[in-house]
């Protein structure tokens, strides 16, 4: 009886034992587990902070380039003389042709709007003065050969300048100095002005100038110089020729002169 009590004695103290032990191996894994479950969640928290970092320095760069590009677009607007002829990319096609005669002084446009209304028609007396401008031709005294320009006209000297130049001649004794300037007159004009001879460029005619028209030769001899050349066949003769296209007619013959 008493080695039994003894085994019995013994074996409980094993188990008490054993089940310390596991006791405490468990306790050393909950424990690592919980330290792996911490150290994932601070590894996960610095991997989240680094992206927003590297966000928030993007975003930053973002916004750095926007002022950037908005400054250079507010100073390119300040450097354009006309707020409606713009520069750059999506500027007006116009503008170098534009801009080379307003530094030449021979267009002025609308100083007190900054404007100068490209796509409005350019009439007779209009194209006139710039003409004056760009040869800088002395104004005339000579009394007024039309009837529709009295001597007491505000712009009979400047008529009568173009006129004793040979650029305009008028019709039927009129010169209608407010009527707009129609792409043949336009072709007429500049023909005479800067005396443009036919060359040997092969030209093919365009659909709507029949060789009858009177502006055939001039229409022919500045599309020859590249002055003005039409789109797809047509030359559109009777159109009226808008302020963006006479300045540009101007500034390219002006570098043949």
């Amino acid at each position: 009886m008493k080695i039994n009590r003894w085994l019995l004695w013994g074996s409980c103290c094993s188990l008490l034992a054993l089940s310390a032990c596991s006791e405490e191996a468990a306790n050393q894994e909950a424990k690592a587990a919980e330290s792996l479950e911490v150290a994932s969640v601070d590894w996960a928290e610095a991997e989240v902070k680094k992206v927003e970092t590297k966000t928030d320095d993007l975003t930053a760069k973002a916004d750095a380039l926007k002022k950037e590009v908005d400054m250079l677009l507010a100073k390119e607007q300040e450097q354009s003389v006309f707020i409606d002829v713009p520069n750059g990319p999506a500027g007006h096609w116009a503008y170098s042709h534009i801009m080379s005669l307003y530094e030449k002084d021979i267009i002025r446009g609308y100083p007190e709007e900054k404007k100068f209304y490209p796509e409005r028609t350019i009439t007779r007396y209009q194209a006139a003065s710039m003409l004056i401008k760009a040869f800088n031709l002395p104004l005339s005294n000579t009394p007024s050969v039309f009837k529709d320009v009295p001597d007491t006209h505000p712009n009979v000297r400047e008529i009568m300048t173009v006129y004793e130049a040979g650029f305009f001649k008028g019709s039927n004794g009129f010169f209608k100095p407010l009527e707009s300037m129609q792409r043949k007159h336009m072709a007429l004009v500049l023909q005479r002005a800067f005396e443009l001879k036919e060359k040997d460029t092969e030209i093919n005619d365009y659909k709507d100038v029949p060789p009858q028209m009177e502006a055939y030769e001039a229409i022919k001899i500045i599309s020859q110089y590249g002055i003005a050349t039409g789109n797809d066949g047509y030359f559109k003769p009777e159109d009226p020729t808008k302020r963006s296209q006479f300045s540009a007619f101007v500034d390219r013959a002006l570098q043949i002169k």
